[in-house]
């Protein structure tokens, strides 16, 4: 059996000319000190934003490697990514090495996916969403007769939401309401019919439960429920049809694999295996984070990419304000299983709607329980890049959504986690993927637990807080302390929210606002 390139081989960063050539026309010596802790991708790309702007950085990563949630485990030949797999709005990512003056190729092969996904349902027939239009055309009639011009107006309306969305709300720091919701973006919502129900609004376009599920499901990458979410999330599935999916060849920690790169060729000093303890007040100020053996870091502004509650609970000993009354996302049950045998039928990604899926939302979101009839995802991306398994092996990565541990109605993941576990095999088997078990190389699971233990997840939550209308914009924590002036947060549970390009706009933000606030004696 040929075993797959190790980690480093595939990063591709040893032996690079451009690491010791740092672009000293960013090397100000009378910049700002900047202390950022978490190597996510939304603290690497901030620290490469305002190193560009002149501030000396350094980045502090309690983990042996750059990623966050965005990581990465290798075992018996077989790569792994241990957090986000899709890679939607690819230009957020140009848009930070164009920023800097460099060219994402030198860095990132980023691939475009075609077809983006299949959706399989109980009934044993399946959807392909693809870019090519003519195409999903065909896919949607095969399901629906007749569907073809709705889904063209499904596609036409969610592209105004996708616009309004992001110009209104999004892509704009929101430290006011009416930086938030002004009367024109209020009347273009209303117009728009934004605030319905997602589930009740993709309706309105389609008769079969099949296509109404898989344009709503979307949502539940935001940890959110189809049916509690409101339409303008309409724009996710607008964006994968045109916009596509991509992906970065050697998996998608070759994102922050690169972003770390960058950032130590532009002088930010990076820090692995360095865990902060707390951050040292004085006044209305943090003076210095002080680390587990007792250093004592002073900064003039420090950045964390920690997730936010975690940051003011433990590193500033005092609960983000009304926490209770937070809602927070969902979470996830991941399994990563390496076999020594190929699924040809398998694509990169692949989606399992459950037979009823308004149950099963309701048993995560409502009743706060495993679904006995769970929705589950597969990706298997050594389809894409073959370098990820060894030869002739897979490597299948699958997530369940499950709920987030509601105090007071916690799951005992200790016990449910290998039923979780043997039944999800038995479903995959029946799914399609015979023999499963007998060709097992390795495996490893990862629960709400580990989400706590590892990203620091309140409530072991895998998209942060919930992106319900009431927590998001103005409305969800900000990016700035309201009392430390110097303390600023980036990352999912901030604005404007979870996933790759939120996170990526988030950094942009973030920095925006400290160059803004804080800036750099010239």
């Amino acid at each position: 059996m040929t075993s797959a390139p190790t980690l480093h081989q595939r990063a591709g960063v040893s032996g690079s000319d451009d690491t010791a050539n740092l672009d000293l026309a960013e090397d100000r010596r009378d910049g700002r000190s900047v202390i950022v802790i978490g190597a996510g991708l939304g603290g690497l790309a901030a620290a490469i934003r305002l190193r560009h702007r002149g501030f000396h950085v350094t980045l502090l990563e309690r983990h042996s490697h750059p990623g966050g949630r965005c990581g990465v485990w290798e075992s018996e030949g077989f790569l792994f990514d241990t957090g986000p797999t899709l890679l939607l709005m690819v230009d957020y990512l140009r848009q930070l090495f164009t920023e800097v003056g460099r060219p994402m190729e030198r860095y990132l092969d980023i691939v475009q996916l075609e077809p983006n996904y299949r959706v399989s349902f109980p009934d044993g027939s399946t959807l392909e969403v693809t870019s090519r239009i003519n195409r999903m055309l065909e896919s949607v009639e095969r399901i629906e007769p007749g569907a073809g011009p709705n889904f063209l107006r499904f596609l036409a309306d969610s592209a105004k939401l996708y616009r309004l969305g992001l110009d209104g709300f999004v892509d704009k720091n929101c430290h006011t309401g009416r930086d938030f919701l002004n009367v024109r973006n209020a009347a273009l919502l209303v117009r728009a019919r934004g605030m319905e129900k997602l589930r009740r609004m993709v309706s309105r376009y389609f008769k079969d439960e099949r296509l109404r599920g898989a344009f709503s499901f979307q949502s539940l990458y935001l940890g959110l429920s189809p049916y509690d979410s409101p339409a303008i999330y309409s724009l996710l599935p607008y964006t994968e049809v045109a916009g596509g999916l991509h992906f970065p060849m050697g998996g998608m920690h070759a994102m922050p694999r690169a972003l770390a790169r960058l950032a130590g060729e532009m002088g930010v000093e990076i820090r692995y295996d360095v865990n902060v303890r707390s951050l040292e007040r004085a006044g209305d100020r943090v003076a210095a984070v002080i680390l587990d053996d007792g250093t004592r870091l002073p900064a003039d502004l420090v950045l964390a990419n920690a997730d936010l509650p975690y940051a003011y609970e433990t590193l500033l000993d005092e609960p983000y304000p009304r926490i209770a009354r937070k809602a927070f996302s969902c979470s996830a049950f991941l399994m990563y299983l390496g076999v020594n045998r190929q699924y040809p039928h398998l694509l990169h990604h692949g989606l399992a709607v459950p037979a009823d899926l308004r149950a099963t939302c309701d048993d995560i979101f409502r009743h706060h329980r495993i679904p006995d009839d769970p929705a589950f995802y597969v990706c298997n991306p050594n389809k894409t890049d073959p370098s990820l398994a060894p030869e002739g092996s897979e490597n299948i990565y699958v997530l369940v959504p499950v709920p987030s541990q509601t105090p007071g109605l916690e799951i005992d993941w200790a016990v449910e986690g290998p039923r979780l576990e043997t039944s999800m095999l038995e479903r995959l088997e029946r799914f399609g993927l015979p023999d499963l078990r007998k060709h097992i190389v390795t495996r490893r699971s990862f629960t709400p637990v580990d989400f706590t233990g590892d990203f620091s997840a309140t409530r072991g939550e895998a998209f942060g807080l919930a992106h319900g209308i009431d927590q998001v914009g103005y409305f969800r924590p900000h990016n700035r302390h309201p009392r430390y002036g110097n303390l600023y947060f980036v990352g999912q549970s901030t604005h404007p929210g979870c996933g790759i390009p939120m996170v990526l706009i988030s950094s942009r933000l973030v920095t925006e606002r400290i160059a803004e606030e804080q800036a750099v004696p010239v």
